[in-house]
């Protein structure tokens, strides 16, 4: 829990500022590191982020026996963090114990560990022993750095989530109340972890956040943001780009909507990879595509205080660039998210605990062993031996993707009760979808409830149109 001098605006009744310590500031800019997924799941599916809860639940739904394995429904609905030990160090921690695998069994000698407790050891044991991790040994210096991400002490926060230096804050804060300090009033607000999280939801679709929660409680408050005005779409460019990506989807068509798609593995991974992207990671990559105003004044602040030394060593690529787990990336992703390295982690014969730098065991019966290297399982290996390219979450199989971009496995039976369901009639549109095509797609799933809609419908009907031309 952290307490925080919030200033209000008595004549527009809204959160001028708040004047907060490094462990709220910290655990705002965390929220840059968490994966799509992560979010839908810490918001209990009710992010209200355009398509992603749809495609959330769709994912639960999902038969693991059209996943590449059964890891890959945990690593879509429960992400890995890349800077999850890192967010244990927050003194308001939103996201739990991070926890790896083991091995259950005490004769194994592989040292293997496993993001997930569903996996199985090169021994052929189950993973299910939580492994814990020596914070006590990482080898960032909190105590002398003072905060998580940040250097400083007292901050200044907006309504609208723009950090800054208190000192370097004061003449914006003046022209928040005119001049005139009288219509402000100070309240101190303790905060806890359930307020973070209403902070969360509301900074995704909300340019108040602040307002919404510690004025209103985040009750019964809908949506409410600025739209932004249109913009040159505009994507960082890498060695990503260097091999241009196509797909190809059929769209169902009745009226002026998008029905479902028709699609394979590789369309549907790009779907599914979406839950997976930090949203940092989605900001860099987007740029001015990525609407989500409160993030992006975040993202801003972190690069502010970077530039004025204010960001702890490191941090600045962990919150500006994101980086996915080791074995997170799949080939068909279109934004080019980087993977971050394999950590080194060191475990004794009885694996009692992980560290990032070797020690001698302690435990009894294995007291003075020193311990080696342990290494991560991808979970994407499939104990059959199957053959997944390049890390795919999902098999090689045709789907139907709805309006809202939930997956199912394609089947006649679903399609000839949809047409049923619509008087209209329905036209097929094939389209060849490219890099940029599919961003549009990422736009829209962050954004809007009918993302093929929003994303395709109109190139889908202008291809129908030239047919229709032709056949006449």
């Amino acid at each position: 829990m952290a307490t925080l001098k919030v200033f209000v605006n008595k004549t527009k009744n809204c959160v001028a500022f708040v004047e907060s310590d490094l462990d709220f500031v910290d655990v705002l800019l965390s929220f840059l590191t968490l994966p799509v997924g992560t979010v839908v799941r810490l918001l209990n599916k009710q992010s209200s982020l355009g398509c992603v809860d749809k495609l959330y639940q769709g994912v639960e739904r999902l038969d693991e026996k059209y996943l590449a394995t059964a890891a890959c429904k945990s690593m879509l609905t429960k992400p890995v963090n890349s800077s999850g030990f890192k967010c244990q160090k927050l003194k308001i921690n939103i996201y739990g114990k991070g926890e790896l695998y083991t091995c259950t069994s005490e004769v194994c000698s592989y040292r293997a560990l496993s993001y997930y407790s569903n996996l199985e050891c090169h021994c052929g044991s189950a993973m299910h022993r939580a492994i814990s991790y020596d914070l006590n040994q990482d080898c960032d210096n909190y105590e002398e750095l003072h905060g998580v991400f940040i250097k400083g002490v007292k901050f200044a926060v907006t309504d609208d989530l723009s950090v800054s230096l208190i000192g370097h804050a004061m003449s914006s804060l003046n022209d928040c109340c005119n001049g005139d300090w009288r219509n402000m009033e100070e309240r101190l607000v303790k905060i806890d972890k359930s307020q973070v999280l209403h902070i969360l939801k509301r900074s995704l679709v909300s340019d108040t956040p602040l307002t919404d929660v510690l004025l209103h409680n985040g009750k019964d408050i809908c949506p409410k943001f600025s739209v932004p005005s249109s913009v040159e779409k505009t994507v960082a460019i890498e060695a990503f780009d260097k091999e241009k990506k196509i797909y190809r989807i059929k769209l169902a068509l009745a009226g002026n909507k998008v029905l479902y798609a028709e699609a394979g593995q590789d369309f549907v991974d790009v779907i599914f990879s979406i839950l997976t992207f930090p949203l940092g990671a989605l900001k860099k990559h987007m740029g001015s595509r990525f609407k989500i105003a409160c993030l992006n004044n975040l993202y801003g602040s972190v690069e502010r205080l970077a530039s004025s030394g204010y960001v702890v060593e490191g941090c600045e690529e962990t919150l500006l660039n994101p980086k996915l787990p080791p074995y997170f990336n799949c080939k068909h992703q279109v934004i080019g998210v980087a993977v971050e390295k394999e950590k080194f982690y060191y475990a004794c014969d009885y694996r009692c605990k992980l560290s990032s730098t070797r020690y001698h065991c302690s435990s009894p019966g294995h007291s003075g062993r020193k311990a080696k290297r342990a290494l991560l399982i991808d979970p994407k290996t499939s104990s059959e031996g199957l053959d997944f390219p390049e890390g795919s979450f999902c098999k090689e199989l045709t789907y139907m993707v709805s309006d809202e971009l939930v997956v199912t496995p394609f089947s006649f039976t679903s399609v000839i009760s949809l047409h049923r369901q619509i008087s209209d009639p329905i036209k097929i549109a094939e389209l060849v979808i490219d890099k940029e095509e599919a961003l549009d797609l990422l736009d829209a799933a962050l954004s809007s409830s009918t993302a093929l809609t929003d994303a395709f419908f109109a190139r889908a009907n202008a291809a129908l149109g030239l047919i229709d031309e032709k056949d006449e």
